[in-house]
């Protein structure tokens, strides 16, 4: 960039860039001039181009690491499901020769409730796991029995409608 501006060039501009260059050689302190040879220079060495494609290659770098994430979540998950059918088949018990074709009746109608129940759930958007911890999580319901479900009910409303300088005193 050279310090001595000596061309002149006569241009033609928006009135909304004018304005704008007006306020950005206000505010900066710099000419009209400079402002628009900076800008040029800007444009020559193709600093915007290289400021986008920098902000292209950051994105495409965060995309790939998070490829490689969901690419090692989906292995743990094959190989968990490898495992687990390595255990079912493992464990199962042998099926007599007799009963060979009721089992796989029995086994065909359940792959079908299968396959409709898991298309429910994709359709719902619903979460297997998260329907998986309220079977597994408890609540006061498994410890008490009914009459004891009331007076803890009632102690709680009472302790939520009661003051708190009321209860910092008791």
């Amino acid at each position: 960039m050279a310090e001595d501006l000596t061309s002149r060039v006569r241009a033609r501009i928006s009135d909304t860039n004018a304005a704008l260059l007006g306020v950005r050689s206000r505010s900066s302190g710099l000419t009209k001039s400079r402002i628009i040879d900076n800008a040029l220079c800007a444009s020559f060495t193709f600093e915007h181009d290289d400021a986008r494609d920098a902000r292209i290659i950051e994105r495409l770098d965060m995309m790939t690491r998070h490829n490689h994430r969901h690419a090692r979540d989906l292995n743990l998950q094959s190989e968990a499901f490898s495992m687990f059918l390595h255990f079912f088949f493992t464990m199962s018990p042998q099926i007599p020769a007799a009963d060979s074709e009721a089992r796989a009746a029995r086994g065909v109608g359940l792959m079908n409730q299968y396959i409709d129940s898991l298309g429910e759930k994709i359709r719902g958007g619903g979460k297997t796991f998260k329907h998986a911890l309220e079977d597994v999580l408890v609540s006061d319901e498994d410890f008490f029995k009914l009459d004891e479900l009331s007076l803890l009910k009632a102690l709680q409303h009472k302790k939520l409608s009661t003051p708190k300088k009321e209860r910092a005193n008791v």
